[in-house]
């Protein structure tokens, strides 16, 4: 029986987005105005970023709109 590929957990793009900028637990706190535990929490679910953090990972961890745009999916 061939295996077959698991589907990427939701938000997926947004977690590698983050993670390709360098944007670590400590990072994003700084970026995002928001404490380290709940950085680390919005890197495991990125689905919670609500749309000020986002404003300021654009502003501060250097993240053009566009590319954040083109991570949030619906699926």
């Amino acid at each position: 029986m061939p295996r077959l590929k698991r589907p990427d957990p939701p938000f997926q793009d947004m977690r590698r987005l983050l993670l390709g900028y360098e944007l670590s637990a400590p990072l994003l706190s700084k970026a995002a105005g928001i404490s380290e535990s709940t950085a680390a929490r919005r890197l495991a679910n990125p689905g919670d970023l609500t749309l000020t953090e986002l404003r300021r990972i654009c502003r501060n961890g250097g993240i053009p709109a566009d590319r954040i745009r083109e991570a949030i999916k619906f699926e």
